[in-house]
């Protein structure tokens, strides 16, 4: 083609842009101050303590045959070969709440990991080692192994949280990282039931939560940690979500990261559901019934007594006696709880004192409120756990346990000393329910028992 036609053609390309241009003007920028919202200030600052968790599982991989061996031509004798491989069983998020590298995350996220991945928003992943869990309360303790400081959210409060104010979720719903969903605090103190469990205490909110969230932060408008994303209400949430308040959450990373487990408060009052007719007839605005104080517990000392009706637990009011229990296996150790109780017309407000639930506390425990004493006796194979005695008129005896029968596991956990039974015991109390494997000769039951 002649040079003049190709500077014709490029001319005429020229001005079929401008006349572009002259249609589509360029849009005019706004200023980034303009348009750093509250919302953008805050997962600015804390986006960098958001990673992803993936937990990975040891298997056993087949490997495939080797086809034209000489020991076996034909493959008729050859057996199938396995060898230890790592398989993805989760993927969810979690949040660097210290520069050490501790990371909060759900334990549903981790439980049935052996190795743990953490990918931070840079790109960069590292290994991570399990510090402990604690499944009653749905979270887990990570720590990164790197001794580079890290980014960490500054962490809030939950008990100064406002129905109505706005929040953000950071996580990596189905794969996708780092995507930020906004909305409010729905509600607070919320119960609800996932399968054929209630889960206690959650903040509500709308903001999106889905598949891969969980372990994820829920923020307020200042970029502080209130919440740890948990769960959604069904398969669509239709905008239903649920986190683990922040001030539980970190009372018990605490008790993980120090202790290696979570340590049990314990006030020494047991109480049941007050029936509604019960409740109408005494005037009850609602709440649970005292039937049982310790000797000599702390719940003795503040001046509970059996028969008092708990209308508040730090202001409030339990749905029932499952709840109750729950917020007081929830408190601090050496901290203290206030009680709103009712007393014929007498209305009361006692404040009692936690102290931690030892295994010796545990053991005492189980023999009020169940009704065994057990001692370690020897047998064919090593010491195993006996009866020692049942008393009277107590759930055990009810059910016919006798001297001599044999406890094989508590809450599926087998154990053959007094230590492991206790802290078996312990373990059990944070569900609410004792569920022994008592054997007598050769014949074995699971018999449950309620230890609040």
């Amino acid at each position: 083609m002649p040079a003049r036609l190709l500077l014709a053609a490029a001319c005429l390309i020229a001005a079929a842009s401008a006349a572009a241009r002259d249609v589509l003007p360029r849009g005019e920028a706004t200023p980034a101050a303009a348009r750093r919202t509250p919302v953008v200030a805050a997962v600015e600052k804390a986006r960098a303590a958001v990673v992803n968790v993936s937990a990975e599982e040891l298997v056993r991989i087949r490997v495939p045959s080797r086809q034209g061996s000489g020991d076996d031509v034909f493959g008729f004798f050859e057996r199938p070969r396995f060898k230890q491989g790592y398989a993805v069983t989760s993927l969810g998020s979690g949040i660097i709440v210290s520069a050490e590298g501790y990371v909060l995350t759900n334990n549903h996220v981790v439980e049935r990991g052996a190795r743990f991945r953490v990918g931070l928003v840079d790109g960069r992943e590292l290994t991570a080692k399990l510090i402990g869990t604690d499944p009653s309360s749905d979270l887990a303790v990570l720590k990164l192994e790197t001794r580079e400081r890290l980014p960490a959210v500054p962490i809030g409060r939950s008990e100064e949280l406002l129905i109505g104010e706005t929040v953000i979720a950071i996580g990596n719903p189905f794969g996708l990282a780092s995507t930020v969903t906004t909305g409010v605090v729905s509600a607070l103190h919320r119960n609800f039931k996932a399968g054929d469990r209630t889960l206690f205490d959650f903040v509500q909110t709308d903001a999106s939560i889905n598949p891969g969230n969980s372990g994820g932060p829920l923020l307020d408008i200042e970029g502080r940690l209130i919440g740890i994303n948990t769960a959604i209400l069904g398969d669509r949430s239709a905008g239903i979500g649920f986190a683990i308040p922040i001030d539980r959450a970190r009372r018990v990373a605490e008790d993980l990261i120090e202790h290696g487990q979570v340590r049990e408060g314990y006030l020494g009052a047991s109480v049941a559901d007050l029936p509604a007719r019960e409740g109408a007839v005494a005037g009850s605005s609602g709440g649970v019934q005292v039937t049982g104080v310790d000797p000599g517990s702390p719940a003795e000392k503040a001046g509970v007594r059996r028969g008092d009706l708990v209308e508040a637990v730090d202001g409030v009011s339990p749905e029932g006696a499952d709840e109750f229990r729950f917020r007081l296996r929830d408190l601090p150790i050496d901290g203290s709880v206030r009680l709103d109780l009712k007393r014929v017309a007498q209305r009361l407000q006692l404040t009692v004192p936690a102290v931690e639930l030892t295994p010796q506390r545990v053991e005492q425990l189980v023999q009020r409120r169940v009704g065994v004493a057990l001692e370690e006796t020897r047998a064919t194979g090593g010491v195993v756990l006996a009866v020692r005695t049942v008393t009277k008129g107590t759930p055990a005896a009810k059910v016919g346990i006798v001297k001599g029968d044999l406890v094989r596991e508590v809450n599926g956990a087998e154990v053959n000393t007094l230590d492991q039974f206790r802290r078996a015991a312990g373990s059990a109390r944070r569900t609410g329910q004792l569920v022994l494997l008592v054997q007598r000769g050769y014949a074995a039951e699971r018999i449950a028992f309620d230890l609040d």
